[in-house]
């Protein structure tokens, strides 16, 4: 009788130990057999970067409108800066921070037309190696402050990894952790009569790409920023471009979403998101917040 009590309750601890760890580790699915994320390596997470290089790339002797309009188009995609390139190597990078840095301290044609990408980049920039843990790859990001390196593939080229990409590794997390469970952070609002130069220093003081109009879900990014940029034929004849108001940008409106719903669940719905983000009822989040959750 005893003995029968002692084993039931040695089971109900084992048992409680064993839910402990699993909502202390997250584990990855797929070939890592239930590793945990944290441990898993760039390699066996994203091994599809180590066979065929993926990366965004401008050669650095290039203007900065060209980066622009470049940025136009791949800050909807997995990326959300170019590699500037000198002879097929690799020296730095230029996103929407540079070139809104850029914008905001000298906001005129002479920015975009004379200014040349190595003027600008960052250099910065992580590269990591196909055995470096994701837990040290998130904070080598952390540290820089940017959501972005490069790893090196078998033939010795080069892809570019950022949080949007680790959406795809986060879909296939096994984890019940909800998008309710994440803390609320900070929302970066503005009003309809504030200034573009309001807007853009908002963006930068906060290290955000996302502002949302005060009370509704109408947000602008710095693809809506560049693209009036490139209406205005980068700044021609503009001479006030920062004292513009902010309803001369083209808003775009926010999907907003339960946050009943589990983590790798609003990873699959980020992926296939024209820009990246969403709103609840009390956050927004990006990428990184959902990856930065998870490992």
């Amino acid at each position: 009788m005893n003995n029968s009590f002692l084993l039931d309750l040695q089971n109900k601890i084992f048992d409680k130990i064993k839910i402990h760890n699993k909502k202390e580790s997250i584990l990855f699915s797929p070939s890592t057999l239930g590793k945990d994320l944290n441990h898993c390596t760039i390699e066996e997470i994203l091994p599809h970067l180590l066979v065929y290089s993926s990366m965004a790339t401008i050669e650095s002797k290039e203007k900065v409108w060209v980066a622009t309009s470049m940025l136009v188009r791949f800050l909807a995609t997995h990326t959300n800066n170019l590699v500037a390139m000198e002879s097929d190597t690799p020296v730095g990078m230029i996103g929407s921070k540079e070139v809104l840095q850029g914008v905001y301290s000298n906001p005129t044609h002479d920015f975009f037309v004379e200014q040349s990408v190595h003027d600008i980049m960052s250099v910065n920039m992580e590269k990591a190696s196909p055995k470096m843990r994701v837990y040290d790859l998130l904070k080598k990001m952390n540290d820089i402050g940017r959501d972005f390196a490069l790893v090196q593939t078998t033939d010795g080229e080069f892809s570019t990894i950022s949080a949007r990409r680790l959406l795809e590794v986060g879909i296939l997390c096994d984890t019940r952790i909800k998008v309710s469970d994440m803390p609320s952070k900070k929302v970066v609002t503005f009003q309809k009569e504030d200034s573009l130069g309001f807007l853009i220093g908002e963006m930068l003081r906060n290290n955000t790409d996302v502002v949302i109009l005060e009370h509704t879900p109408l947000f602008v990014t710095p693809q809506t920023i560049f693209e009036k940029i490139s209406e205005l034929n980068y700044l021609g004849e503009i001479d006030n471009f920062l004292d513009s108001k902010v309803s001369t940008l083209n808003l775009k409106t926010g999907r907003i979403i339960s946050d009943n719903i589990t983590v790798p669940e609003m990873c699959k719905i980020m992926l296939g998101m024209k820009n990246a983000f969403v709103m609840t009822q009390n956050n927004v989040l990006t990428p990184w917040d959902l990856i930065t959750t998870l490992a």
